[in-house]
């Protein structure tokens, strides 16, 4: 059912005929993430994505969106650290039609200076919006700290938003927005030959090579805070963790859940539960290619988050020396349903298609991960957690008055 073409300029096509699926998706991934960005140019990969939705020399914003709205599609993207990708969904019958639309626009994008400076404006509100935001100003805060330059801000801020122009844009596009570091992947019932001739139309003819990629320090610090008077103390607590694509991974998520997961959880029956120190508690994992991250995050009265700090500390260190099996049997059970009710959505394979090419460079079964799930043991969720789970190495970050 998967079909994979490689053009000869680079460019990568995934498809996944779905007849059963009435709506379809395409995504667009440009290995283009903020990680390429040097110090002074913060902010750069997001402005550009923005950029991109702002019209050709000739159809601006709002003339292909409707082309777009009159398909009955839609589409957004987002800016990661390792990448970009846009996203248009449509019907089956019209997703053709829609990815040469988004084709126009990402391949021919204007970079007007008066829509340069009027869209400065609305990311730095997106800025100030997150900034104002403990829970999501702390989030960021605990990307950059654990993970040094690599995850430093993908909006930027103030100063490098300034000094952000057509010709900074324009190089990096020039750099990274090249067809060997684009992947294309569409799920639906549409006819994989007719997606490649649309692609090859717009694409085709660029022989455009990436540059040599900037690479950023990985460094982890171990305390910062925020001073800020709020009703609540926003608090982190981050780990280095395997990155994607390692073996071990669904172990690690495995662990992840069992800590703080899901609502039967050590952290959440703990903190919420039993000591009611936090509404919510729970833990996140992110992965690239050149590190992984481990992130509890909770919220509690100023006064009692030293308490809460202790709790969460407590739950961790106890967690190697009296995992159950019954832990690990609800966390599997998980996994496998989490990955299930993926399998039925659109979205979900087509970024499934995404990872699978750009991390492992081949198209992986979802029989494959369902064994790997069921084969999690004990023992190597063991193993893990107290490999990982190192307080010694963590970094605590905090949003609020009181610094921990």
């Amino acid at each position: 059912m998967v079909r994979r073409t490689k053009l000869p300029n680079g460019l990568t096509i995934l498809t996944e005929q779905t007849p059963q699926y009435r709506g379809a998706v395409a995504l667009f991934r440009y290995a283009a993430g903020s990680a390429l960005e040097g110090m002074g140019e913060w902010g750069t990969a997001h402005f550009l994505e923005h950029m991109v939705f702002q019209g050709t020399a000739d159809k601006d914003h709002d003339r292909l969106m409707m082309d777009l709205g009159r398909l009955g599609a839609s589409s957004n993207a987002s800016t990661g650290f390792e990448a970009t990708v846009y996203d248009v969904t449509a019907p089956a019958e019209t997703i053709l039609q829609a990815i040469d639309v988004m084709c126009e626009m990402i391949s021919q994008f204007a970079l007007n200076p008066e829509k340069i400076t009027r869209e400065r404006d609305i990311i730095l509100e997106e800025w100030r919006m997150t900034k104002d935001d403990p829970a999501a100003w702390g989030e960021d805060c605990l990307y950059h700290q654990v993970l040094g330059d690599f995850g430093h801000p993908i909006l930027g801020n103030e100063e490098t938003l300034a000094a952000i122009d057509p010709i900074r844009l324009r190089r990096f596009a020039d750099a990274y927005y090249t067809p060997d570091h684009l992947i294309v992947s569409v799920v639906g019932n549409v006819e994989h030959d007719r997606v490649v001739d649309v692609l090859q139309r717009w694409f085709g003819s660029d022989r455009r090579q990436v540059a040599a990629p900037l690479t950023l320090r990985l460094s982890q610090s171990r305390r910062f805070h925020v001073a800020e008077e709020q009703e609540q103390e926003q608090l982190f607590l981050g780990f280095r963790a395997p990155v994607l694509g390692d073996p071990q991974l669904f172990v690690f998520e495995a662990m992840s859940l069992i800590l703080g997961g899901e609502t039967w959880s050590r952290l959440f029956r703990k903190v919420r539960n039993e000591l009611g120190l936090a509404y919510t508690v729970g833990g996140f994992y992110s992965g690239w290619k050149p590190a992984g991250l481990y992130g509890i995050q909770s919220a509690t009265h100023p006064d009692n988050v030293h308490r809460l700090l202790a709790a969460i500390e407590s739950e961790i260190r106890s967690l190697p020396g009296n995992l159950t099996q019954d832990e690990i049997d609800l966390a599997k059970t998980a996994l496998q349903a989490n990955l299930l009710f993926g399998s039925d959505l659109a979205g979900s394979r087509a970024e499934r298609l995404l990872t699978d090419e750009s991390v492992f460079g081949q198209i992986r079964s979802i029989e494959e991960d369902l064994t790997a799930i069921r084969n999690i043991t004990l023992e190597q969720v063991r193993d893990l957690a107290e490999k990982w789970l190192d307080l010694d190495k963590a970094t605590l970050v905090t949003v609020g008055s009181v610094e921990v």
